[in-house]
């Protein structure tokens, strides 16, 4: 890193991911180091990086025991923050796995924070939580950084699937709690030059933290250039701390990003998600409000300079432009609204004036719930290009859970299933997994089960429909759970209205009634008009 000119460009910190500790802690309680991979301990290792001028980190888990299966830190926060700081610990990144069932995250996660707090020592800490129990709704309070998705993984369709949830929540971040859609990239081998640009252009723009995931030492110098080009890491730095936020969304075509840096400038990335080159323009006084009678606009990658706020570019498959603008300022009464890709609440996509309208409601909004070990995640087949994953028992003990919030109804309604294969990690089940059970909870009702068809195809996906009935106009809340068991993957609910329905003794015959098409897969409008015609005076 020094040698190389990384701390130069301005990577501080220098991380120890998994697989650094034992599998036991010594009697007293404390953590035992592997002894094979770091046969003088961590502190050695410390005191080395620190003399070259760096800071070190290191990885535990607010589970019993980490990813990789060795010793982490449930209950032994104090214990293991004493012996960071008497390491010389500079940053702690805390994972999520391997908890007790019925745990949450954020008490588990402010019970570190707390022990880091006491211990004396400033560490970063980082709550690597996946977005899981809505992150962003409590890690801001507890961490200097908080995962928004799970792990990156190495190819261009992981940073698309990612983008698709950050962009949602990457206004909640900035200074001392970014926003962290994961890890570079950069130089693993699968990400072309043009994608390898537009990653670290985002993730600069978005002021995520920059970190370098691949190999140092045989670094390609192309790709070099990029991870420590001088003003995109400057852009990254700025003092203002603001995210760029996805203000122009085109599923499949092109992005703009914009947001304000320090000294009136501001920031402008354009990215073409085509699988063809194309031309993509952009009004940046329009759309976001940016003026002045001397505006400069410079392209950092290729130092091209517009005096103009009026961009014009071609760009090639999965490229893009990154602006800095100067010379102007930021009009508020015309500025982008903060966080585009914000909180919608469980609003449905169609007018909800219209009663017979279908009504849709996303399982990754972002007024959702998702609790255990449930997410939000990337899907490009998916109809909002994402969807909720790890419903179930998928690790046990630990389950996931999905919440539907203040769905909007009073009456019988058909409601359709879009769903997928479960998946985790990884696929659930195996070639003979034929079915995902689901249990479903309306309001204050009994829960009731489902039996949905595999499709053994974690792309594909299929649709059930019932009927059910809503009682609590703006706040309904529909569950989807299986402490039992692998449940399915959630696209989207539908809602179609068919009739009304009144508090009383009619709602447990209605609800009765609705039990007995559940094995069905389909309700039939035979079956659904015997279901109206018995409260036809309703």
């Amino acid at each position: 890193m020094v040698a190389k000119g990384f701390l130069a460009a301005g990577y501080q910190y220098l991380n120890l991911d998994d697989c650094w500790q034992s599998y036991n802690r010594a009697s007293n309680g404390t953590i035992v180091v592997d002894p094979v991979a770091f046969p003088h301990g961590i502190k050695p290792v410390a005191d080395f990086v620190h003399s070259r001028g760096m800071k070190f980190g290191i990885y535990s888990s607010a589970g019993r025991y980490t990813c990789a299966g060795r010793m982490a830190s449930l209950d032994h926060e104090e214990e293991d923050a004493a012996r960071y700081a008497e390491w010389g610990i500079d940053y702690l990144k805390y994972d999520n796995c391997n908890y007790e069932e019925g745990r949450n995250a954020r008490s588990r996660f402010q019970s570190m924070r707390e022990a880091l707090d006491r211990s004396g020592r400033d560490i970063f800490f980082s709550v690597c939580s996946w977005g899981a129990e809505n992150t962003w709704e409590w890690a801001g309070d507890i961490g200097h950084s908080f995962r928004t998705h799970d792990d990156i993984y190495n190819d261009w369709k992981s940073v698309v699937e990612i983008l698709s949830i950050h962009a949602k929540v990457v206004h909640l971040g900035g200074p001392g709690h970014w926003a962290d859609p994961d890890m570079l990239e950069i130089g693993n081998g699968r990400l072309s030059v043009e994608e390898s640009r537009t990653h670290f252009s985002l993730w600069a723009a978005m002021k995520a933290p920059l970190i370098l995931g691949n190999s140092l030492t045989d670094m390609p110098n192309e790709l070099y250039a990029i991870a420590t080009h001088t003003e995109a890491i400057a852009i990254n730095q700025d003092p203002l701390g603001v995210p760029a936020t996805r203000i122009v969304h085109i599923p499949n075509d092109h992005d703009v990003w914009a947001g304000p840096l320090s000294n009136n400038s501001f920031v402008i990335v354009l990215v073409n998600f085509s699988e063809h080159p194309q031309p993509i323009t952009f009004n940046v006084t329009r759309m976001c409000g940016y003026q002045g009678a001397h505006v400069q606009a410079t392209e950092i990658w290729s130092n091209r300079v517009t005096e103009s706020t009026y961009l014009s570019v071609f760009l090639e498959p999965h490229g893009s432009a990154m602006y800095r603008l100067t010379g102007g300022r930021l009009h508020s009464s015309s500025s982008p609204d903060e966080g585009s890709e914000s909180l919608s609440g469980s609003t449905p996509k169609d007018d909800p004036t219209l009663p017979l309208d279908r009504r849709r409601y996303e399982a990754e909004d972002l007024s959702n719930l998702v609790l255990g070990l449930s997410r939000r995640k990337g899907c490009r087949s998916c109809s909002g290009e994402a969807h909720v994953v790890a419903i179930g028992n998928v690790n046990r003990p630990q389950t996931g859970a999905l919440h539907f919030r203040n769905i909007v109804g009073q009456g019988v309604y058909t409601m359709t299933i879009r769903y997928l294969d479960c998946f985790s990690w990884n696929t659930c089940g195996d070639f003979f997994s034929r079915r995902w059970d689901l249990r479903v909870k309306i309001n204050d009702g009994k829960p009731f089960w489902l039996s949905l068809k595999s499709k053994r195809n974690r792309l594909a996906a299929d649709e059930y429909s019932l009927g059910v009935v809503l009682l609590k106009g703006n706040h309904n809340v529909i569950v989807f759970d299986n402490p039992d068991g692998y449940g399915p993957s959630i696209d989207y609910i539908d809602l179609v209205w068919r009739g009304a329905a009144e508090r009383g003794s009619h709602d447990d015959s209605i609800k009765n009634c609705g039990r007995l098409f559940l094995g069905m897969g389909v309700l039939h409008a035979y079956s659904l008009d015997r279901l109206l015609d018995k409260h036809e005076n309703l």
